[in-house]
């Protein structure tokens, strides 16, 4: 097995392959490594795997609308007021020229 380590703690495995920057361990694997592996839960300590102690859990990332999501709202308003403005306009143009008809 392969494991790619940082500060000891374990952030990436292989068990078929190579993974660039990995140390080799043929050591003993806990049972439930596959199940519960998450970067970080698992340290390599006295060539032994071990739950870290201090793990925690990340927290979820922030999932709003992008800077370019913003950008494409701004632009379809800006359409959406320009369009607006041609249509008051051209409202406008077709009282004045059925006004001038009488």
């Amino acid at each position: 097995m392969e494991l790619v380590l940082k500060n000891n703690e374990i952030i990436e495995y292989a068990i078929v392959g190579h993974i660039s920057g990995s140390v080799y361990f043929d050591g003993n694997i806990p049972d439930d490594f596959n199940e519960n592996f998450k970067p970080s839960f698992y340290l390599l300590e006295n060539d032994a795997i071990v739950e870290n102690p201090d793990y925690v859990a990340p927290e979820p990332p922030v999932i709003g609308p992008s800077q370019q999501d913003k950008i494409n709202a701004q632009i379809m308003l800006n359409q959406a007021k320009q369009k607006a403005e041609q249509d008051k306009f051209n409202a406008q143009i077709l009282l004045k020229l059925a006004g001038g008809m009488k």
